[in-house]
């Protein structure tokens, strides 16, 4: 039996009896025993329970927002809806981890630990790919200057909003069938339960097989494509940028190229943001999840628990920041939006009487509450 640092921790050691393999070593994933910080569950959990309060709450604001505002209904928005509607469903996943980063041991039962596992696989995957579709997008209206009405209609937006979701669906099935509840019972007549994943016992590596196309189609692929459309973004207007730069040398228009070239710029700044923090919240969770594989492959027992927890976490954050980077920070929607508040502004300014209308009505019904007067009465001015 091979050790490790984390054996007993992360990693136990039983006999399979599902697929024959024998005693081999199982990866707990969410569950994690023994731990020297015993608050550290807390700690996880109250992190994942913060960032699924503030993915729920600006992602519902987007969609109920882009439901009620036709408006704001454009071709580049619905994908922004389908995307919040990804980012619900997998930050639904926080308080379970979360309870279980407490507990440690598993006690949703075995068919949530088929689903919970398959379902976060598959809204990953649909909100990479919906990310890399606004990509897409968005190089066909700045690039190529192709118009909404032209490039793309919403039934074809709804058309490959679906598809996304069904292939995911599909291609994530594995998960559902492989992952299940591991009881083992401990030389101190003591329990313990966890959700682990178990491929089937054969001579094809169906583990190395499925990190590297979770690898290629998850991350590897979407970044590529999404990299591409914004390098041609930057490179057209940057080009763009110092072509009317030389113009305006020779033209009065340097006030429109400095609002021109504002724009453009923040325009780029947002581009780079998106890629940047893209690499940043998805990349560490596949490196995790190729890791373990090959870990649980060679019996090595070295990654912790707690590292596949925090890539977790950090890619919690990418629903948290989707609303502002895809939704706030839209175009179409931040004008909605203050359309919005001006209109509610101005409603509640309407309601309120005016100060001279007040004052004139204040008087005629103390006028009116006042004796008639006679004629022997004198008024003094």
């Amino acid at each position: 039996m091979a050790g490790g640092s984390e054996l007993n921790k992360s990693y136990f050691y039983a006999v399979d009896d599902k697929c024959g393999y024998g005693n081999i070593s199982y990866f707990t994933y969410f569950s994690e025993f023994n731990r020297s910080w015993k608050n550290a569950g807390h700690l996880e959990a109250g992190m994942m329970t913060s960032l699924f309060v503030i993915s729920v709450l600006g992602n519902v604001f987007i969609i109920g927002f882009l439901l009620k505002h036709k408006s704001s209904r454009t071709i580049t928005n619905y994908f922004v809806c389908n995307l919040a509607i990804a980012d619900v469903s997998f930050a639904l996943s926080a308080p379970f981890v979360a309870h279980v980063r407490i507990t440690n041991d598993w006690r949703f039962g075995e068919g949530m630990c088929r689903f919970l596992n398959y379902w976060m696989f598959v809204c990953a995957g649909v909100i990479i790919w919906t990310m890399t579709v606004i990509s897409v997008d968005r190089y066909m209206c700045i690039y190529k200057g192709v118009s909404a009405k032209t490039r793309i209609k919403p039934t074809h937006v709804a058309v490959i909003c679906v598809s996304l979701w069904i292939v995911f669906s599909c291609a994530f099935l594995p998960l559902a069938l492989f992952f299940h509840v591991k009881d083992i019972q401990l030389s101190n007549e003591t329990s313990i339960k966890f959700c682990t994943l178990l491929w089937p016992n054969s001579s094809v590596r169906y583990s190395t097989i499925f990190t590297i196309v979770v690898l290629m189609i998850g991350f590897a692929i979407p970044l590529s494509i999404i990299m591409l459309n914004y390098y041609k973004i930057f490179r057209k207007l940057w080009t763009s940028n110092t072509a009317i730069a030389n113009t305006s040398k020779q033209t009065r228009g340097g006030r429109m190229t400095s609002v021109r070239r504002s724009r453009d710029l923040k325009i780029i700044k947002t581009l780079v943001i998106l890629v940047v923090l893209f690499i940043i919240m998805w990349l560490p969770m596949f490196i995790v999840i190729g890791c373990i594989q090959r870990d649980v492959s060679v019996s090595a027992n070295n990654i912790s628990s707690s590292a596949l927890t925090w890539t977790i976490i950090v890619a919690y954050v990418n629903p948290c920041v989707n609303p502002f980077l895809y939704g706030f920070m839209n175009r179409e929607i931040s004008r909605s939006l203050r359309l919005c508040c001006r209109n509610r502004t101005e409603n509640e300014d309407s309601e309120k009487p005016n100060s001279q209308t007040a004052f004139r009505t204040t008087i005629d019904k103390t006028t009116k509450d006042l004796p008639e007067s006679n004629g022997n009465e004198t008024t003094h001015m």
